[in-house]
């Protein structure tokens, strides 16, 4: 490992490409998740992206302005996706799933709670990684404010993870906000700042996709051990492709659909449930069918991203009041 100072490059297509091939893995364990249980290790590359991403672009804001960024960019979407989900179950689309209002509004504000499953999940399932997120960015802000948002983000997430071994609490958020999954975080903070060796690339990447495929073929996935078990191998895989990119080597045609899918993969990421849902509940859990849903969920990804995300963000980014310039004052 190298370290590379504050002098970091700003867009890498390999994150791209891993956001896409992250948010496909989550979409077709979702549609398979029997046979493929190692597609839901796409929220662990998401996790180590994300650090990276706040490592790399998030370390020069200022707090109040990057939490603004970064909830117009998860918020609204998030929660058209929940009120969708909501609208369903009263029209009796989704006879398995219920709300009240106290969940509802958890949901939208990304405050953890139990549910009747005894997880800490919220309306929209997949919301779950959102609540980490969300509180990996407060800490992250806080660190901003404090003019060292790596060192006192790696820090207090370290903390948490400890007192979450130390201490046993029936309170959701606690237990949510102490996961060990921070450490994928923190994983991530460290790769904006440290690069591994060109001889060490391919072989990174290697190791950790063999290491991920044979958790799946043995079935040796333990939720106690997620964190060896797919938290090492995503950090390996995105330590590899970005040094793979870093050489010089990230160019090959057959990656950029790969890309384009990463552009729209939180609009995959969110979407591709209700895909699965329509699939299971016309077809059951036939491969074909199945098979033909994934890629349904990709298009309509796109298709999302397109006409519904890319607008929003830019419709919610735009300046609220045009202030004169000084020859027109």
């Amino acid at each position: 490992m190298a370290f590379r100072g504050d002098s970091v490059q700003n867009h890498f297509h390999s994150v791209q490409a891993l956001r896409g091939i992250a948010a496909t893995l989550v979409a077709i364990f979702h549609f398979f998740p029997t046979q493929f249980v190692v597609g839901a290790a796409g929220v662990d590359l998401f996790f180590v992206i994300s650090g990276f991403i706040m490592g790399t672009i998030g370390v020069n804001d200022r707090p109040l302005r990057f939490l603004s960024k970064r909830a117009i960019r998860i918020a609204p979407l998030y929660w058209l996706f929940t009120f969708a989900m909501c609208a369903g179950a009263i029209a009796g689309v989704y006879s398995n799933f219920t709300f009240d209002a106290v969940r509802l509004i958890k949901s939208l504000l990304f405050i953890p709670y139990w549910d009747e499953t005894g997880h800490t999940w919220p309306l929209m399932v997949v919301g779950w990684t959102l609540n980490l997120e969300v509180f990996f960015y407060i800490v992250f802000a806080i660190g901003i404010s404090f003019g060292r948002p790596i060192l006192f983000t790696a820090a207090t997430l370290l903390a948490m993870v400890f007192l979450g071994y130390g201490f046993e609490t029936s309170n959701a958020a606690f237990t949510l906000w102490t996961s060990n999954l921070l450490l994928e975080f923190v994983a991530g903070l460290l790769l904006s700042r440290f690069s591994l060796g060109e001889k060490f690339a391919v072989p990174a990447v290697v190791i950790g996709v063999a290491a991920l495929i044979t958790t799946n073929v043995f079935s040796l996935f333990d939720p106690s051990y997620r964190i060896l078990v797919w938290g090492v191998p995503a950090v390996l895989i995105v330590a590899g492709c970005l040094a793979i990119e870093r050489m010089g080597n990230w160019s090959s045609p057959v990656l950029k659909p790969v890309q384009k899918v990463g552009d729209a993969s939180y609009s995959l990421y969110l979407s591709h449930a209700f895909f699965a849902a329509a699939v299971h509940k016309f077809f059951g859990t036939a491969f074909l069918p199945s098979a033909l849903g994934v890629a349904a969920a990709i298009v309509g990804a796109v298709a999302i991203f397109h006409l519904v995300e890319k607008p929003l963000i830019k419709f919610l980014k735009r300046p609220s009041i045009k202030l004169p310039t000084p020859s027109q004052a």
